[in-house]
């Protein structure tokens, strides 16, 4: 099977991360695999991929916003004759789904992943039915939970038949297998409990109301960030008006992931609102209890496994204080390992290969 994956960009974020371990999954189930983005810009996944042996094309405009990527799009999907074209995040989706207008390949199926289960758009009825053109242009709709497959299918509607749930997967032996940064390379001591968050700063993150919980902790509890984006001045400036600056340490952005996980007592995913939540899987994979605020899509990856919690700063402290006794803490650490085998991404590949099949064969 000829498959062409597109995206908006290689910047941070779960989709284009799930991307860097998908796709050669899919490669090594024998399929011929490549990707094309719209921008190269902050294009952090690249080089990952392609040492991963993933040929990335780059469309020649460097412009998620261009309407000039409907052409470079069908062009691309023309001359290399692709079986399937599977989209990723709005403006691929966009574009996409306008570059099959200009495809007379009847046989060629496209399909898009809906990785979130909230956006800007959701609130603007003009953008509404412009979704509903676009993602009713896709031969499937798949969403990466069930939560967020009701919030999209109330915002678009269309034939039920053509929506599906595949969870997101990551490489589980990476988080399992890795060895962690030494505590005092991260200014930490043997004695402080540290929490780790990692997202970027973004609307849909609240690393705000995680550091808030620090005011309700003793001050051996030290909170680490990992990532970058908009909000990120604006979290800072509120733990230096917390006077908090001295137990919150801002890592940015991050290649060794997996050994800072191993480093962390406790992983935080503390979320106005998520489609999955990647970082609670690798968290949950990395041996360590995590406990993830009660909203749509993150509950359900995490429930079973870690903790839930309201999206409430002394809330989220008494979970936190909780797991000072250790039954709970290991059986919690337990339940996390088990749980995070449902996410494999081999299991996320091989379910994806198998639908592409079954699209074929309509």
């Amino acid at each position: 099977m000829k498959i062409l994956h597109i995206i908006t960009s290689l910047e941070l974020g779960g989709a284009e991360k799930l991307l860097t371990e998908l796709l050669p999954a899919q490669k090594k189930l024998g399929h011929d695999v490549e990707l094309m983005i719209l921008s190269d810009i902050d294009a952090v996944f690249k080089k990952d991929l392609e040492e991963k042996g993933i040929e990335i094309y780059i469309s020649k405009y460097n412009s998620k916003k261009s309407p000039l990527n409907i052409f470079e799009i069908n062009k691309k999907i023309k001359r290399e004759n692709y079986d399937i074209v599977h989209v990723h995040l709005v403006h691929a989706q966009y574009w996409t789904r306008m570059a099959r207008l200009l495809d007379d390949n009847k046989n060629r199926k496209y399909l898009t992943t809906e990785h979130s289960t909230s956006n800007r758009r959701r609130s603007n009825k003009i953008l509404g039915m412009i979704d509903k053109f676009i993602f009713n242009g896709y031969d499937e709709i798949v969403s990466i939970s069930h939560a967020t497959e009701n919030s999209l299918y109330d915002w678009v509607g269309g034939e039920k038949e053509k929506y599906a749930v595949i969870p997101n997967g990551i490489d589980l032996s990476i988080f399992e297998n890795s060895v962690a940064v030494p505590r005092d390379e991260l200014g930490m001591e043997k004695e402080d409990v540290i929490l780790m968050m990692v997202s970027r700063f973004h609307q849909s993150k609240n690393q705000k109301g995680a550091a808030e919980a620090l005011e309700y902790l003793s001050e051996r509890y030290k909170m680490i960030f990992v990532g970058d984006g908009i909000l990120e001045e604006d979290v800072k400036s509120y733990v230096n008006g917390k006077k908090l600056e001295s137990r919150v340490k801002f890592l940015g952005k991050r290649k060794d992931i997996p050994k800072l996980l191993k480093t962390a007592d406790i992983i935080i995913q503390f979320s106005f609102f998520e489609g999955f939540g990647m970082t609670a899987v690798e968290g949950m994979a990395s041996g360590k209890p995590v406990i993830a605020s009660d909203v749509p899509g993150l509950a359900d990856v995490v429930e079973g496994g870690g903790i839930i919690c309201p999206n409430d700063s002394k809330e989220l402290a008494e979970v936190i204080l909780s797991l000072e006794d250790k039954k709970l803490y290991d059986h919690t650490v337990e339940m996390c390992l088990r749980k995070s085998k449902k996410y494999s991404i081999e299991n996320s590949a091989e379910e994806y290969i198998k639908l592409y099949r079954e699209i074929l064969e309509r």
